[in-house]
């Protein structure tokens, strides 16, 4: 009994103890979770707040542009309206009409747009929802506001607002005026009205869809949200507008909150889940110890059989860890096999097509990174078809295996980082990364090609095999890796053509086919001595009369051997050369001296358009037109020169411009409004026509952005005074919708192709009957 009470009373104080440190542990884990999740859930909130306050800056930002967009609409108005007084003396009801019809229902906030000469409602649209505006007087509106807008607008040209306030059509409006003046007379307003509720809806839009409440606030009146929002701390953005400003508040919206706190209560519950695991399991080890420890004496013998049983599974593991192993080292020499079959060439035993595409990839940027350089060969054996055809497929490989190790061998040399890939069929690729100078390329390419001037055996026969490099640099000949590819190839057919067996570096200008290419350079040069240059002309039809009125004159060439060359490979090609200065000077002189032909022949008189290059804008062209005019005879006034749009905006070539249009020459601009003309600057020009790009004539009847922007072509020409021929046209319907919008001149294969001098003048003679 005595020898029992001690164990008891160890029993006591180990479940005691037991207790103790589950109770210790539970509450450090305790502490730790609420610690944790606290910074979780303040990181949350954080970062909540954060995207809540850029989604009230975008829109805040979206807000200010919507009203912007419309200020620049006032500003339309205003110079629509001015430019009517200037240019008639009043506006016109169906031209004002015809202008805001553009805007609505295109912006569908825009209440109407309107016009109050001396400040009364005169010119409204659209009439429908507006008729309790016409006639209103501004300055004697019963709202003091409106009346103190209209004062405050006419002393002003600045864009005014008016608003928020209830619109005599009826709802919520913003209203913008701005002063008209004809000359220092006060003429009257022009005014657009919004619809308030759907320009917010315009600005706000993203909000709807948002984790945010957001409260808007225009001078005072709140349009949107709850007022509370403003009247709180919080997220705050302001609208700065040309009178007055716009607050914006926000608070993350209850769904917002809802979803932060649930993540949070989610994260502790898991946590919380996770100790009560883990004080399981903790209880599982302390109560078995001491069970262990009390019922050692008792046990003795179970233990030793345990621990019997323990040493033959160890040797049970010992063997299974070295049958484990040993599965480990038969993955690991699968694995190689497999990296060895995607990355490697099966014949050759080099690089394959795959690696090489990751590995110019990573090359290239490494040397992007390191401000370096980087050479590629593309290399294609010449004449291994025949071989492959003749001895068959396994003496081809046979032929490549020797190929491979024969550019392997240049590895051995001083080329540190070269790698080689066989890319397919007889192609290879040689990668040599980080050169300092083009010469190493060079080099690199007279090996290889020295490699290949040994014979090769097969079948106790020697065949000579020689090869064709193609050579690029990276970034100076592609500024990536597939650009650096498909240059080095061109480069290797451009060595290909050259007579194969050389190698070749990338030039800029070597496609496919460049033997050909080379053919048309050196033939260019002597084409106008060999007489092959001719013009064909193409006839100008007046709109509506069907007069002929003009023609416009087109280089042709008739190589002796390429026959017709299409002008868009040799025009790119004589510019590239500046042989286009010697070819525009004679197609200019012929062309005008093909006019005074006709003139002489008794013939109606008619302009030739003939265009100008920039290169010839960089030689004294003025002198050279002044020549060519003397000599032939012709009026200048029946002559007009082409330019584009770039030629004309270099303000060095205006005063060449002006010189033409003192020489009574008509100076007209071509492909109008592809390019990047500024109307602020045309109106300054010395030019008297503009030509309307085919790119805008084929979309008529296609397309109403084209339709549009022809149409507004057309106003802008009217209004500088410029006459407008539109070329390229085809059809039936794009002929009436130019002849409508009151297009001067008509080009295209609806009426004539253009055709060589003798065929013209049969054309001239049925107009000239007719």
């Amino acid at each position: 009994m005595h020898a029992e009470a001690p164990t008891a009373n160890n029993i006591r104080k180990a479940v005691f103890g037991t207790w103790a440190l589950l109770l210790t542990i539970c509450l450090v884990v305790i502490v730790l979770i609420v610690w944790s999740t606290s910074l979780y859930e303040d990181r949350l909130f954080r970062q909540a707040d954060q995207d809540a306050s850029l989604e009230l800056a975008s829109d805040a930002n979206s807000l200010k542009l919507a009203l912007e967009r419309r200020l620049l609409l006032a500003e339309s108005l205003k110079a629509f309206a001015a430019t009517e007084l200037l240019n008639g003396g009043h506006i016109d009801e169906e031209r004002f009409s015809s202008f805001a019809g553009h805007f609505i229902p295109a912006i569908p906030d825009v209440r109407n747009i309107s016009l109050y000469p001396d400040g009364i409602a005169r010119y409204v649209y659209p009439h429908r929802g507006n008729e309790a505006l016409l006639g209103v007087d501004l300055f004697k509106h019963q709202n003091p506001e409106v009346r103190e807008n209209a004062e405050r607008t006419k002393n002003t040209e600045a864009v005014t607002l008016l608003g928020p306030l209830e619109l005599t059509q009826g709802g919520l409006g913003l209203i913008t005026r701005q002063s008209i003046y004809v000359g220092d007379r006060f003429w009257g307003f022009a005014s657009i009205v919004l619809d308030l509720p759907a320009l917010v809806q315009e600005g706000l839009g993203s909000s709807e869809a948002g984790a945010t409440n957001v409260a808007l606030r225009a001078n005072g009146n709140m349009l949107s949200g709850n007022q509370a929002l403003l009247n709180r701390g919080g997220l705050r953005e302001r609208v700065e507008l040309p009178e007055g400003e716009w607050e914006l508040a926000g608070a993350l919206n209850e769904d917002r909150l809802r979803e932060l706190s649930n993540k949070v209560w989610t994260v502790r519950g898991i946590s919380l889940v996770f100790m009560i695991m883990l004080l399981y399991v903790l209880y599982g080890q302390l109560t078995g110890k001491a069970k262990l420890d009390i019922k050692v004496r008792e046990r003795t013998r179970e233990l030793q059989l345990a621990n019997e049983v323990i040493e033959a599974s160890n040797e049970e593991l010992l063997a299974i860890e070295e049958e484990l192993r040993e599965q480990n080292r038969v993955l690991e020499s699968k694995e190689q096999a497999l990296r060895h079959m995607a990355y490697y060439d099966a014949v050759t035993g080099v690089y394959n097509r795959t690696y090489f595409n990751i590995h110019l990839e990573e090359q290239t940027a490494v040397a992007r990174r390191l401000d370096g350089k980087l050479v590629l060969l593309y290399l294609d054996l010449d004449q291994f078809k025949l071989v492959n055809d003749t001895l068959g497929h396994s003496y081809g490989d046979m032929l490549l295996q020797e190929a491979a190790k024969r550019l392997e061998s240049i590895q051995g040399e001083t080329h540190a980082g070269l790698a080689i890939f066989r890319i397919g069929g007889d192609e290879f690729a040689i990668v040599l990364p980080m050169v300092e100078r083009t010469e190493e390329g060079t080099r690199l390419a007279e090996q290889v090609i020295e490699r290949f001037r040994q014979p090769f055996w097969l079948q106790d026969a020697e065949y000579y095999l020689t090869a064709s490099v193609g050579i690029a640099l990276y970034p100076d000949q592609g500024a990536d890796a597939p650009t650096l590819i498909k240059h080095a190839d061109k480069a290797m057919y451009a060595a290909k053509e050259a007579g194969k067996n050389r190698y070749n570096w990338f030039d800029g200008s070597a496609p496919t086919g460049a033997g050909e290419q080379m053919e048309l350079r050196s033939s260019l040069r002597k084409a106008l001595a060999r007489d092959e240059f001719e013009l064909h002309y193409q006839p100008q039809i007046e709109a509506g009369s069907g007069r002929l009125v003009g023609m416009e004159a087109l280089l042709r060439w008739n190589h002796a051997k390429l026959g017709p060359i299409s002008p868009l490979r040799f025009i790119p090609l004589a510019e590239e050369t500046g042989l286009i200065v010697e070819i525009g000077e004679w197609a200019l002189r012929e062309a005008c001296r093909q006019n005074k032909t006709w003139q002489d022949a008794g013939f109606p008189a008619m302009r030739m358009a003939v265009n100008l290059s920039a290169r010839q804008f960089a030689s004294d062209v003025a002198a050279s037109v002044r020549s060519v005019v003397a000599e032939t005879g012709l009026d200048p006034q029946y002559l007009e020169l082409e330019i584009t749009e770039n030629m004309a905006m270099k303000n060095e070539n205006l005063p060449t411009l002006e010189q033409l249009r003192d020489m009574g020459i008509t100076l007209s601009i071509d492909d109008f409004g592809t390019q990047h003309s500024s109307l602020g600057y045309l109106k300054r020009l010395p030019i008297s026509r503009i030509k309307i790009d085919r790119s805008f004539v084929s979309g008529i009847g296609k397309d109403e952005r084209d339709e549009a922007i022809i149409h507004a072509m057309l106003l802008v020409a009217r209004r500088l005074n410029l006459s407008v021929v539109a070329e390229g046209v085809e059809t039936r319907a794009q002929y009436d919708f130019l002849a409508e919008h009151e297009c001067d001149d008509i080009q295209g294969f609806l009426f004539y192709r253009p055709q060589p001098a003798d065929l013209i003048q049969k054309v001239l003679l049925a107009h000239w009957k007719g």
